[in-house]
């Protein structure tokens, strides 16, 4: 008779969570964004027939419940926090390191995007009859693999740059950072919850640009650092695991004065920096307002001299600023919002180099290079 009761009431409270669970999913007010994920969820589908009949009605319901699960991030921390006790060295495509550091698993080696992309480039720059430079940066997990014991699938960021390297055309000059990243202070290279390279890794990048041209770059000792706490990056939101503390965002400048404009925003800024990015979820969009199509970077200093069209993904929003104290003009583009072509802007303002810098893992999977005309 006991049995029988203890089973009953454990019915009882197994129905009364799921009604409980259903009646807060239908009164809690339902957020349109995700701040710890940093992505939007997902919106209550519309009903009609056409979705009902196709099963789109019911895919997008399934998604948006998911998303809108009452105390969601509780339970979603610990999932990914269950991955790690059961011996899991990876939960939600990211690596945990014995550090503490959160790493992007690895790029895999793709033959025919990367055969395609070299293609794109290739054209580029025949197309404008002159020398493009062409910039591949290693991954944070790449360069910090000694941090993640018992790695099973290795990574391999330098047998993929060498193969991207060596489909380059004559007109394409690479630059060679694996050397000088692996001579560095590696923990200072990216952030521990972002698969970003730090202000660090950006400035040395820098500098063996500016070696591969024959020119001086400027000195760690020639920028004032700064550094700003509760920086959480994209790893750390697709990794669930909340309990891992934030850092510091190592901010450098030079104490130079540059004007900037967007192609996509109204008005001229005077600052590499835009401290009001600091209240939102993306504080990585400090530097240089985040991503846009066409930025415009203008030195004011009346001895700069140069001009740089750079085409890149999101590591530039950082490279470009220290691109900036070595030109009169820098102009970055990015081909996931830029659809104009790319040459005739070239014919237009006639820069002096011209730099394609992407991370590998952005390089192998980026399908806007069909826009690099």
């Amino acid at each position: 008779m006991r049995e029988k009761l203890k089973d009953r009431a454990l019915c009882l409270l197994f129905l009364l969570g799921l009604f409980a669970m259903a009646l807060l999913f239908w009164l809690l007010p339902k957020e349109d964004f995700s701040e710890k994920e940093k992505r939007y969820l997902e919106q209550s589908p519309e009903l009609s027939w056409e979705s009902l009949s196709s099963g789109d009605y019911g895919k997008k319901a399934e998604k948006y419940m998911a998303d809108h699960l009452p105390f969601r991030d509780f339970f979603v921390g610990l999932a990914a926090n269950a991955d790690r006790l059961m011996g899991l060295q990876v939960t939600k495509d990211i690596y945990v390191g014995e550090s503490g550091r959160l790493y992007e698993a690895p790029c895999r080696e793709d033959e025919a995007a990367t055969g395609e992309h070299m293609e794109y480039i290739n054209a580029f720059a025949q197309k404008l009859g002159r020398d493009v430079d062409f910039m591949l940066v290693p991954s944070a997990g790449y360069m910090m693999q000694q941090d993640i014991k018992g790695l099973k699938n290795p990574y391999m960021d330098d047998e993929l740059i060498a193969a991207a390297y060596a489909l380059a055309g004559e007109n394409v000059g690479c630059i060679d950072l694996l050397e000088a990243f692996a001579a560095a202070d590696r923990g200072r290279l990216y952030y521990r919850t972002d698969h970003h390279w730090t202000g660090y890794g950006a400035w040395l990048a820098y500098r063996e640009y500016m070696a591969s041209l024959g020119r001086e770059s400027r000195a760690e000792a020639d920028y004032s650092l700064s550094y700003i706490p509760g920086f959480y990056g994209t790893t750390y939101s697709r990794s669930c695991l909340w309990q891992y503390p934030p850092e510091d965002m190592e901010v450098w400048d030079d104490g130079g004065s540059y004007r900037v404009s967007f192609s996509d925003r109204e008005g001229e800024f005077d600052s590499l920096f835009f401290p009001e990015r600091l209240e939102e979820t993306d504080k990585y969009s400090y530097w240089l307002d985040g991503n846009h199509p066409l930025v415009r970077i203008q030195n004011l200093d009346p001895e700069a001299e140069g001009s740089l069209l750079v085409i890149r993904d999101s590591y530039s929003n950082c490279l470009g600023c220290f691109l900036a104290g070595s030109y009169k003009t820098v102009v970055l583009a990015d081909l996931r919002y830029y659809k104009e072509p790319l040459s005739e802007l070239y014919r237009q303002e006639g820069f002096d180099q011209v730099l394609i810098a992407y991370s590998i893992g952005n390089f192998l999977t980026d399908n806007n290079f069909v826009w690099l005309e």
